[in-house]
């Protein structure tokens, strides 16, 4: 027959097994708030490593070897360390939490929370010579001295805090979390209460435990919503991408290149119509895609664009390439929206003698790197965050780079002296490949 002592074990092992799967599908996903994805990554390791220390307190509780009691009084001490460490670990998630939906700056309950947490390890290091709030039998078994409530005041104290946090900015939590974040600390709270009167503390590691699940699981819940809406914001992106594209002034102007063409060079006219007619499906192909494409793919369409303004300007546009680096992937119409907001913005917009484009791709030690540069009119930089129509392309590009690839999107320009987009996809060092 399983004991209760064997069976309190099991559950601890399978909790902290399940801390473990969290801490690692947390670790390989698409995190959509990185330091949010660290701190409930702390949580886990605090409970993970919480269950482990109560399973060793019942492992050796009662040994008679010698050899085994600094492992027993060691291990309960742990118990207690990393039962009250979570508490503000929770303050400091529930706070990045608030402040990242808000713009409230200062909240300072989180000090308080860690300066229990202090105040409580303190007492419990001072417990450990001489034996004030607990101490093991002859058995090496856990009694309880004078002040056994002292670990159970520090809890609930600190639980109380944060619930009334909890409820002071409810509004910036959906309902998920609201629920999360009430059982995450009412749990513990009445767990806690119990044992102070029943002396057992087997509760109060189950509740949290529980109520660290409960966390993850509001975590996975606000993943899913995040990707809803991150599908939804690139559909939309990718449909002003692929209007933004095919302009009708474009269209127009390469219509009149050809009919041009038509009466005066009939062969000219066909290549012109071949080009335009592979602009036109590689765009639409493009509007397809819901991933990101090959680098060669999008260089490809960039090579039709460039073509067909050659057709209309001529020699007025020198047009650069230096492709080291094909052996990645980017959002559809990243180089092209670059080069074209070069040219219409950068070259055409000043007399076009001497301009050029070029567009470079390279790998550094561990990612892949595209430069387009021009020497065009520039701009100032901080025109990006005011809404102007002429950079809404780079800046839905910049986003996409962002949340497709967790790359970065680099703008450098100056009035007069041309503009430099530096675009950097992680990807394996040099030595991994």
């Amino acid at each position: 027959m399983i004991t209760q002592q064997n069976l309190y074990i099991s559950i601890d092992l399978w909790g902290a097994f399940f801390c473990l799967i969290a801490i690692v599908s947390i670790l390989i996903g698409k995190s959509y708030d990185k330091k949010g994805a660290r701190l409930l990554i702390a949580i886990m390791i605090c409970s993970m490593l919480l269950l482990i220390s109560d399973v060793c307190t019942r492992f050796f509780a009662g040994a008679a070897a010698e050899a085994a009691h600094p492992y027993m009084r060691y291990s309960t001490y742990f118990t207690f360390f990393f039962g009250f460490l979570i508490i503000p670990l929770v303050a400091e998630y529930l706070t990045h939490v608030i402040v990242s939906r808000s713009n409230i700056e200062g909240l300072m309950w989180k000090y308080a929370e860690w300066f229990i947490f202090v105040l409580g390890i303190v007492l419990l290091t001072v417990n450990l010579f001489n034996g004030f709030i607990y101490t093991h039998d002859s058995s090496w078994r856990l009694t309880w001295s004078a002040a056994r409530y002292v670990p159970s005041v520090v809890g609930i104290f600190s639980l109380i805090i944060s619930i009334g946090v909890v409820l002071e900015y409810q509004q910036y939590f959906n309902k998920f979390e609201k629920v999360a974040f009430i059982t995450y600390l009412l749990l513990p709270l009445i767990a806690i209460s119990y044992g102070m009167f029943s002396g057992d503390l087997s509760f109060v590691i189950l509740a949290l435990v529980i109520s660290t699940l409960v966390l993850y699981f509001s975590y996975l819940f606000n993943s899913r919503e995040y990707r809803v809406e991150l599908e939804r914001n690139l559909a939309e992106q990718q449909i002003t991408m692929f209007h933004h594209q095919i302009q009708p002034h474009f269209i127009f102007n390469s219509l009149a290149v050809i009919k041009y063409q038509c009466r005066r060079s009939p062969e000219d006219a066909i290549g012109t119509i071949d080009e335009f007619a592979d602009y036109l499906r590689g765009c639409t192909d493009m509007m397809s895609e819901t991933e990101t494409v090959p680098v060669e793919r999008e260089l490809d369409l960039v090579s039709h664009y460039i073509n067909l303004q050659m057709e209309r300007f001529g020699d007025q546009i020198d047009y650069r390439t230096d492709i080291e680096d094909t052996d990645f992937e980017i959002p559809s119409f990243t180089i092209q929206t670059c080069v074209e907001n070069s040219f219409t913005h950068g070259l055409k917009s000043q007399q076009m003698e001497g301009g050029y484009i070029s567009v470079k791709t390279y790998r550094s030690r561990s990612s892949h790197v595209i430069e387009i540069e021009d020497n065009g009119a520039g701009f100032d930089t901080k025109e990006l965050e005011s809404g102007r129509p002429q950079h809404i392309g780079l800046k839905n590009t910049e986003e996409r780079i962002r949340l497709m690839c967790n790359g970065s999107f680099l703008i450098e320009s100056e009035p007069g002296k041309g503009t430099k987009v530096t675009i950097t996809v992680p990807g394996k060092k040099k030595a991994e490949i």
